[in-house]
């Protein structure tokens, strides 16, 4: 075939069964990378460690993440997209907007009570110094924002996009506060029961 000037030619990756494999070997890296995240902390995520569970070397494991900010990323950022994915599996239920809302709060204050919390609080506190973290945490918040808009829209349906950002903002610092608590089962339920108020009212 003949390529025309200013005609871009078709990219030529790697072949499937060996884009398979790396996907595989990028996930198994970021499952690992996590648990040494949540189970060890911070302190201990360094490279070489990780590299050393996975079962390659150090050059082998920056192929796929140059640097452990580059790791830490992926790593937050797989987090969100699994939350992401399983609050939308809640808001398109077919189910009253009150009770997705209800199910998105509980949900979320499990997960993130669990190790998701650690991961997020990472990215928290490593946001208050340094820029790309900091530019993550914002990206991150506003697209959780934007998951909630929809139902809080079926919940006030002439609220103005502003008003509804308000609330999700809202909804978002209440549950990040649950967390520092000392949850009992009472405290849930009415950490809950103040999300609904907030998007009610």
């Amino acid at each position: 075939m003949t390529y025309f000037a200013g005609m871009a030619k078709p990219a030529r990756g790697p072949a499937p069964a060996v884009a398979r494999k790396g996907d595989l070997r990028r996930a198994g890296i970021l499952a690992i990378a996590r648990k040494l995240l949540v189970v060890d902390g911070y302190d201990c995520f360094v490279l070489r460690e990780i590299a050393g569970r996975v079962g390659v070397t150090l050059g082998n494991l920056q192929y796929y993440f140059a640097s452990r900010d580059d790791l830490l990323e992926a790593v937050i950022r797989a987090e969100f997209e699994r939350n992401q994915r399983e609050i939308a599996a809640i808001a398109t239920a077919g189910r009253p907007s009150q009770k997705k809302l209800e199910s998105i709060a509980r949900h979320l204050i499990d997960v993130w009570a669990r190790e998701g919390g650690r991961v997020y609080a990472v990215m928290s506190l490593l946001a208050l110094h340094q820029p790309r973290f900091r530019a993550l945490h914002r990206e991150i918040y506003s697209e959780f924002y934007e998951g909630l808009l929809p139902v809080l829209r079926e919940i006030r349906p002439r609220a103005s996009r502003a008003e509804l950002m308000s609330r999700a903002r809202l909804i978002t610092t209440l549950i990040d506060g649950a967390l520092v608590q000392v949850p009992d089962r009472t405290f849930l339920s009415r950490a809950v029961a103040a999300v609904l108020r907030i998007a009610e009212e």
